[in-house]
């Protein structure tokens, strides 16, 4: 099954955002292009083979449970993209965690229970679905603040690929319209 990505602005850098215990920037808009280094190389994961993202250790600080914090290393870090590999995030020569040592779901990983399309905002792909079929919206921004009241945005430290949600956000959209469209 194959959805058309909306041609929306994300929710980066808007909205309020709480506190993490973090010192990093809140409003950075980590959906603008600039914020995207193209000199990172590409790593496989050393288990499944796939090539992953890369991510930095911010992220990988904010997403490991407390006990495991100290060992995370100054080594790049990627995130393996296999739905199916129980790695969440790696260095160039070897795995560093599994997806039990993170602290949130991986939207991707195969059995991700929630599955979220926002974690900024802690939003499931389910509650995407059921607002768009049930409350007729289709706006990214629009439905984060039906259910939650308000936008926050803190990418680099909630989302396990540092990175803004909007394509995985707009992914339930569709699937939401696709619902909505056949009833």
């Amino acid at each position: 099954m194959s959805f058309k990505i909306l041609k929306q602005a994300s929710c980066c850098g808007i909205g309020d955002s709480d506190s993490t215990g973090c010192d990093c920037a809140s409003d950075s808009n980590c959906c603008d292009p600039g914020a995207i280094s193209i000199d990172i190389k590409e790593v496989a994961c050393p288990v499944c083979g796939k090539t992953g993202v890369h991510v930095e250790n911010v992220t990988v600080k904010h997403m490991v449970k407390k006990e495991l914090m100290d060992e995370v290393s100054e080594d790049e870090h990627w995130l393996c993209m296999s739905e199916e590999c129980e790695v969440a995030y790696y260095t160039g020569s070897k795995v560093e965690f599994n997806i039990e040592d993170i602290k949130v779901t991986i939207w991707f990983k195969k059995d991700a229970n929630p599955k979220y399309a926002c974690y900024c905002n802690n939003i499931t792909e389910e509650q995407v679905i059921e607002t768009v079929v049930n409350k007729g919206l289709d706006n990214m921004k629009d439905i984060i603040v039906s259910i939650n009241g308000k936008i926050s945005s803190q990418c680099k430290v909630r989302n396990p690929a540092g990175k803004c949600c909007t394509q995985a956000f707009n992914e339930a959209i569709g699937k939401g319209m696709e619902i909505r469209n056949k009833e």
